[in-house]
């Protein structure tokens, strides 16, 4: 798994970043962290899943994949909040958010 994961990475986390940053323009009149944060997760969790279904590979080790994303989700925008990039007074919470297959199925 985290061969997979390290494999996957210098793909995933430059478009993770371009994710968030793109849903923070498109959605820059909504002041709540977590519904930004569902649709990266949920546009994310799209890609990983295209990307699986073209490879052949089943998807084992998404919830653990989605875990990391989530989390990386977190370090970014709270880094962009930092710097001023994303100008926030908002707090974020860290702990991890349980994805459940109700929420990944969101959009269909």
């Amino acid at each position: 798994m985290w061969k997979e994961l390290l494999k996957i990475a210098p793909e995933l986390i430059p478009l993770i970043i371009q994710t968030v940053l793109d849903v923070e323009n498109v959605v820059s009149g909504i002041r709540n962290g977590e519904i930004k944060k569902s649709r990266v997760m949920s546009i994310i969790g799209s890609v990983l899943e295209t990307k699986d279904y073209f490879l052949g590979r089943d998807s084992d080790g998404k919830n653990l994949v989605l875990n990391l994303v989530s989390m990386f989700i977190d370090v970014t925008v709270s880094t962009f909040n930092y710097t001023g990039l994303f100008a926030s007074k908002d707090t974020l919470d860290f702990s991890p958010i349980p994805i459940t297959e109700e929420d990944h199925n969101e959009g269909t």
